[in-house]
């Protein structure tokens, strides 16, 4: 099985079969948590952890007694709003298209509501259980902390918690979370190689739509999904490298892509999310974006480009290749295509399934590469039968030329 592994990893010229062994077996989705909390809002639990620490050592200097309170205090806090901020896409889809200082303020205005809510609702559990608030952040009693100075101390602490967190998340989704600390510190100022998996996600039909819609209105088509797609993407540990046209690549680290298998999970997330929004697709637009998508992995070069606007840039056989896999997918009447190589690596939960649809030579490939279309179990059924009448018209067509 091993030496297998070797060979498909030479073939195609990558060194995945470096990590040989496929993930551990799982039957729960370890991934819930991350559902709660993503990635791009635990900022606001360090920044609440570090404002609160702040304010306790500007009150009463450095204490244990002051800092283990402000602690109890500013994790729950943190953690409250960072959740709310993962589960507001409704508000984030409502104002985005409002000008910038609108959206702006309406968050931050939200944010200092729930700061305040949440630190008033556990203040009052620590007056009511008559917990000695001395040398601590709480006011001694609801008419110290009204007829003094501390409601507007603790009204600048969430402004503060609200403006560095909104700087953050805009930096974050100009820019990306990763690239911005790559950047930042250097890592790719030098060439380097690394082990990656490229998943291609393109919209199906983009020149008929954009024929149909209009200039404009397939603009507004193209930023409502690829703003849809982008919560899945980063929930499950994806970074998106680039927009082109109508198209989106996203990548992963090759070690953290195949754990637990996010890079093949992340596909069929997507499909829930533009599910979720169909009845505003078809409201919208009179129709839902459908896409399809290949994965590839195996080693790139990474460097910084640009002197002006340096971004990372990736090269290498595997981009190609897996472009040339998302060719295959109309062909093979497949949504997702998964090389070989990379489903060797990883085991499928059981809600998915993979079928075996030959080896190919991908045009600028001299070797041939495995395909696999992977697809949700429950949907086996209705597959087979639209790709057997996929391949009757195809044939059809060809007996008719």
């Amino acid at each position: 099985m091993s030496n297998e592994k070797e060979n498909t990893s030479s073939n195609l010229g990558t060194s995945i079969g470096s990590y040989s062994s496929r993930t551990e077996t799982f039957s729960f989705d370890l991934l819930q948590p991350w559902k709660v909390i993503s990635q791009n809002n635990v900022y606001i639990i360090y920044l609440s952890v570090f404002l609160f620490a702040f304010y306790s050592f500007a009150r009463h200097g450095f204490n244990w007694i002051g800092f283990s309170t402000s602690l109890i205090v500013s994790l729950p806090i943190g953690f409250a709003i960072a959740f709310f901020e993962t589960q507001s896409q409704a508000f984030r889809r409502r104002h985005r298209r409002n000008r910038f200082w609108i959206y702006l303020f309406l968050r931050t205005f939200r944010l200092v509501v729930w700061f305040m809510v949440l630190f008033f609702f556990i203040m009052v559990i620590v007056m009511w259980l008559n917990i000695n608030t001395y040398e601590t952040i709480f006011p001694h009693s609801l008419y110290d902390f009204f007829s003094t100075r501390k409601v507007f101390e603790f009204l600048g602490l969430a402004l503060a918690i609200s403006i560095f967190s909104n700087f953050l998340d805009e930096l974050h989704r100009k820019l990306g979370r990763d690239a911005i600390y790559n950047l930042v510190l250097g890592k790719y100022h030098q060439v380097k190689q690394e082990e990656r998996l490229f998943l291609f996600v393109d919209l199906n039909n983009s020149t008929d739509i954009a024929e149909e819609m209009g200039e404009m209105e397939y603009s507004h088509f193209l930023q409502d999904y690829f703003y849809d797609i982008s919560e899945p993407i980063a929930r499950y540990f994806g970074r998106i490298y680039q927009y082109v046209g109508d198209e989106a690549v996203v990548t992963w680290p090759l070690k953290k892509g195949i754990k637990f298998a996010v890079c093949i999970r992340c596909f069929f997330a997507i499909q829930k999310q533009i599910r979720r929004y169909k009845s505003y697709y078809e409201e919208r637009y009179g129709r839902v974006p459908e896409f399809k998508a290949a994965l590839h992995g195996g080693t790139v070069v990474v460097s910084e480009v640009g002197k002006y606007k340096s971004e990372i840039a990736y090269h290498g056989d595997v981009l190609n290749a897996t472009a040339r896999m998302l060719g295959k997918c109309h062909e093979l009447a497949s949504e997702l295509l998964v090389s070989d190589a990379v489903l060797k690596l990883v085991e499928l939960p059981k809600y998915l399934k993979a079928d075996q649809m030959g080896t190919f030579q991908l045009k600028g490939k001299i070797q041939e590469m495995g395909l696999h279309s992977v697809y949700l179990s429950k949907n086996r059924d209705a597959l087979i039968q639209n790709r057997r009448r996929f391949f009757s018209r195809k044939r059809q067509k060809s007996i008719a030329n």
